[in-house]
């Protein structure tokens, strides 16, 4: 896995009201939103908010930030995990803004995949 940081990742219920909130406290507007996701640029850095359902199953929704790492092709990183025997959370999701894997470490904590579009 690269150690670069794609981004980072709050969870959220009210997408909206998020936005707004991370606009007013951050003095920025958005790179863009999307039904389920926005995202801001700081300094070189990227914090996404995702859209999440709250009465999905608990592990498959964060309470907190979730860091993804990039990577490009994304089915390999995922296949190394397999091969690790580390619990992956769902499968590789496609989404306008690129592709997106959760797994678990040995604490439970979520961690991200991410690879760009295109």
């Amino acid at each position: 896995m690269q150690t670069k940081f794609a981004f980072i990742c709050y969870p959220v219920t009210n997408l909206g009201r998020a936005v707004e909130f991370y606009q007013k406290v951050l003095k920025k507007e958005p790179l863009f939103i999307t039904d389920d996701w926005a995202e801001f640029k700081l300094e070189g850095q990227r914090l996404a908010l995702q859209k999440v359902n709250p009465s999905a199953q608990p592990s498959s929704v964060s309470t907190g930030a979730i860091i993804y790492f990039h990577a490009k092709p994304i089915e390999g990183f995922v296949f190394r995990l397999k091969e690790l025997d580390t619990p992956l959370i769902g499968n590789i999701e496609i989404h306008s803004y690129g592709k997106l894997a959760r797994f678990l470490d040995p604490d439970g904590n979520i961690l991200g995949l991410y690879e760009p579009p295109g």
